[in-house]
């Protein structure tokens, strides 16, 4: 071959090998360019709005008055807002309240510090980021914008977003020397103005009630609304047969019984006259002892007895009887099992014995000793918490529940004798049936439990939870679903 002809096929041969790697490649930046052409942004999602703020706050009143279930406090309970779950726990006694209509929550609490506080800036030095944290987990952010202390109270202000929205938020708290006191309201950005007003009023409304903080924080409380009567007693045990101005009957866990209740006075009530109301009421009892007792303006005995129960078994009583001006008396009577123990001669407790450091490295410390009247202890402090206390405008979610009457039936008309002549010899028997009586099984109406829907706003979060204290938190705040 000449060397033209090696010449031009090599050439054609370069040629080939060029468009084959271009027909390899060219597609490939063809691809990109064109799914970089595709390429969309994305479709922005519209941000909810809140609703127009509310502006006339004639209609929101503070008259009705919620009771905490722990019987500690009282606070107002305003027009509009629902209670949400009231926790109650050995350091805390906290309860929420719910507006679903303007997206506001208040939260309202007291609460026994591990350590005292002394005044406004102990609460701020206890409020650190790390305790306030945990009382906004449920939101998606959260801000502290504002600390300051005023008329020996804390105030701090919070910027919060949640679901894409922004709340503010504000807490006052201030304390007695022994508990710490707090209000927090939380509202949308645009209901400034309806946090101010709550603010302005709610904290004032916050009383504790007196004579209940001697039993534990996480006791409850029966309270008469018609009586005005009020105790606390363990939270494992349950109330029965309870009804505003009736008989209560309280049950314990280990055979206690205890019965509350009102009734007239007739003629002065002395030591004599206090034992015979108790034997009246049980019988077998034999008086241990009879002691005067005052409750602020309330006077009256405490009477100690010893009983048994149906099968023989000893059990001990301490009823509590005090009477007010009005001519009323009011009595509560416990009896527990034991043998003759008499609560109003129950010895001081005891700190339990400390071991006693030794030389030998090998010396087992002594056991501490163990109270064995802590039991009988805490049935005295439910009679030492029995007090008749000044009327309480109580609020739909703080009343009993309404007794049922008892149905009656009809009067029946009396049957009146007919002569009918008797059937002669030669009448025969129809052998008619007699009629009885036909059970119509006419069922008896009974709550269908229907649950009334809280108004919400489009597309808007809607604040119902709260969140629920433990016993190591300093604030509990109340937060919206997600």
């Amino acid at each position: 071959m000449s060397n033209n002809s090696r010449r031009i096929s090599l050439i054609l041969g370069g040629f080939m090998a060029i468009v084959l790697i271009a027909g390899t490649i060219l597609p490939l930046f063809s691809n990109n360019a064109q799914t970089t052409t595709q390429t969309t942004d994305p479709t922005a999602i519209p941000s909810p709005t809140f609703p127009a703020p509310v502006t006339d706050f004639s209609g929101i009143s503070f008259d009705q008055v919620y009771l905490h279930p722990s019987g500690l406090y009282t606070i107002a309970q305003p027009t509009g807002w629902a209670i949400l779950n009231p926790v109650t726990q050995s350091e805390v006694a906290q309860v929420g309240m719910n507006n679903g209509e303007n997206l506001s929550v208040i939260d309202a609490y007291i609460q026994k510090p591990a350590l005292p506080v002394a005044d406004a800036q102990g609460i701020s030095d206890t409020l650190t980021r790390d305790v306030l944290a945990q009382t906004w987990t449920r939101y998606n952010r959260w801000e502290e914008t504002n600390r300051r202390i005023e008329d020996d109270r804390l105030i701090i202000d919070f910027s919060i977003v949640f679901n894409r929205q922004d709340y503010v938020a504000r807490q006052v708290s201030w304390t007695d020397g022994q508990y710490i006191y707090s209000v927090r309201v939380v509202a949308p950005s645009n209901a400034i103005d309806l946090l101010h007003f709550l603010l302005d009023n709610l904290p004032a409304t916050l009383h504790p009630v007196p004579g209940m903080d001697v039993a534990p924080f996480n006791w409850q409380a029966f309270y008469d609304p018609y009586a005005y009567h009020i105790l606390r007693y363990p939270q494992t045990w349950s109330q029965q047969d309870v009804a505003a101005g009736r008989t209560a009957s309280i049950i314990g866990t280990q055979g206690e019984s205890m019965r509350v209740e009102i009734s007239d006075l007739s003629g002065a009530l002395d030591e004599t006259a206090a034992s015979d109301y108790v034997t009246s009421m049980v019988p077998n009892a034999t008086i241990l002892s009879v002691e005067p007792v005052t409750r602020d303006s309330a006077d009256g005995f405490g009477v100690a007895y010893s009983t048994s129960n149906a099968d023989g078994e000893p059990f001990s009583g301490y009823a509590l009887l005090l009477t007010t001006g009005d001519g009323k008396l009011h009595t509560v009577n416990l009896r527990f099992p034991g043998s003759a123990i008499d609560l109003s001669t129950l010895p001081a407790a005891t700190e339990a014995a400390a071991a006693e450091p030794t030389a030998s490295a090998d010396a087992t410390p002594e056991p501490a000793t163990s109270d064995p009247n802590a039991a009988y202890r805490d049935y005295a402090t439910i009679m030492e918490t029995f007090h008749i206390i000044e009327p309480i405008p109580l609020s739909a979610d703080s009343l009993p529940p309404t007794a049922t009457p008892l149905p009656t039936l009809p009067p029946t008309a009396t049957p009146t004798e007919t002569n009918t002549p008797e059937p002669t010899a030669t009448s025969t028997s129809t052998n008619t049936p007699e009629p009885t009586a036909t059970s119509t099984n006419t069922p008896v109406p009974t709550a269908t439990n229907t649950e009334t829907p809280e108004p919400t706003a489009t597309d808007t979060p809607q604040p119902t939870d709260t969140a629920e204290p433990t016993a190591t938190e300093v604030s509990a705040t109340a937060t919206p679903n997600s």
